[in-house]
């Protein structure tokens, strides 16, 4: 079998033996019939048009196609034609070549060549290329280019995409039938208004020049950004941390929400929360250095555990109340994990180290006399059950009571 790219969609474009090839072929079949080219050649071609109206998915047609092809393979020499280059952007090639190997592949120019000499893109500097049916992720500081943007509809999940990340007013370009001289078109738009070009067809691709301007940054780009504090050229203090250091500095952050919420002030709980967020951040991207984790599989792994313990709200389980809830939330854990590896699992750092320093630096005594050790550990206990009955947490309690001899202090 042999695999010829039809080039962006001028016969120039054709090297002579792609060309000898695709006019001497007896049995040529075609992944899609809309393309210049074979208008230009006036070909006698079987194509699988067909398959985009039968199947569900893009994969579908792929996988249909390339069982197809070892079929008509099996009665003789066959011949498969696809648009622009057969290694750019063209799943059923890769399908093929997994399963026949010493499939013979012909060259070609893509939609690329063209495209990057129209637009004047230097790839040296950087360009991502994404399939716009996809839900990709767009950073502003690189050039993309975005395909399979055949029509309107998809050209407004795009721009959905696209505004996440980029301002309404971010110019883009609507590129098609480059290279192609008599229907070649491009279009310079504001992203508000990429979803009102006329023109979308199966040759229309957009370019997003890359920019020193985003409406914010995301989780990525601070994931990016703490990469680059730990680099070799990165920051000192930063390359110097390890899990155990930044010990600190995570139980201070959390103590600071807390009062970020204690005293109601939002904007100061916005902040904080930051700086919490970028602890887990710091400790991810240590772990990645490692080889343990990596920040995404922390996001991946929340995720699963929330969505799979409120399985009254995603899954056949009911919970009419918040007590139902509670009891569903510790049976769905329970499953997680045994009884001895959840006890194993809690935490033993406590406010409680705390309380005692605060007391014993302010003078504090018990009006009581002193219990024994073993009396005083039966009272704790016996609070700690009448708390979790109470549905009370104990350290938010003590806190609490803290705070107020400190006001009084």
């Amino acid at each position: 079998m042999i695999v010829v790219g039809l080039g962006p969609g001028d016969t120039s474009f054709l090297s002579a033996e792609a060309k000898e090839i695709l006019e001497g072929a007896e049995r040529l079949f075609v992944r899609t019939l809309r393309h210049p080219t074979l208008d230009q050649l006036k070909l006698k071609v079987e194509s699988f048009d067909e398959l985009y109206e039968q199947a569900d998915s893009f994969d579908e047609v792929y996988e249909h196609i390339v069982e197809r092809l070892l079929e008509e393979e099996k009665k003789g020499d066959v011949v498969y034609a696809v648009p622009g280059s057969p290694f750019i952007a063209e799943r059923s090639v890769e399908l093929l070549l997994e399963k026949a190997p010493k499939t013979r592949v012909i060259p070609g120019v893509s939609f690329l060549e063209p495209l990057l000499s129209k637009l004047r893109i230097d790839v040296s500097k950087g360009l991502r290329i994404v399939d716009g049916l996809s839900d990709f992720t767009a950073d502003p500081k690189e050039a993309l280019l975005i395909l399979q943007v055949y029509s309107r509809e998809v050209a407004s999940q795009v721009k959905l995409n696209l505004t996440k990340t980029y301002d309404d007013e971010a110019v883009v370009f609507v590129a098609g039938h480059v290279g192609v001289s008599d229907s070649e078109y491009i279009h310079e738009r504001r992203l508000w208004e990429l979803d009102r070009v006329d023109d979308f067809d199966h040759l229309s691709s957009i370019y997003v020049p890359p920019s020193k301007e985003s409406k914010r940054a995301g989780l990525s780009e601070l994931e990016a950004l703490m990469d680059g504090l730990l680099a070799p050229e990165g920051c000192p203090w930063d390359r110097a941390q390890t899990h155990e250091s930044l010990k600190r500095y995570l139980i201070e952050e959390c103590y600071e929400v807390l009062d970020a919420i204690d005293r109601e002030d939002f904007a100061d709980l916005e902040d904080e929360l930051g700086d919490l967020l970028f602890q887990v951040v710091f400790h991810s991207a240590l772990a990645k250095q490692e080889g343990y984790f990596r920040l995404d599989d922390v996001v991946a792994g929340s995720y699963e555990k929330i969505y799979s313990r409120h399985s009254h709200v995603f899954g056949a389980d009911a919970a009419g109340n918040p007590e139902a809830v509670v009891d569903l939330w510790e049976k769905n854990k329970g499953r997680e994990k045994s009884l001895e590896e959840r006890l194993e699992r809690v935490p033993k750092l406590s406010p409680l180290h705390y309380a005692q320093k605060i007391l014993k630096l302010l003078d504090k005594e018990s009006p009581n006399e002193p219990r024994s050790q073993e009396e005083i550990r039966e009272a704790l206990k016996d609070l700690v059950l009448e708390a979790n009955r109470a549905g009370y947490s104990l350290d938010m309690l003590l806190m609490e009571e803290v705070k107020e001899i400190l006001e009084k202090a």
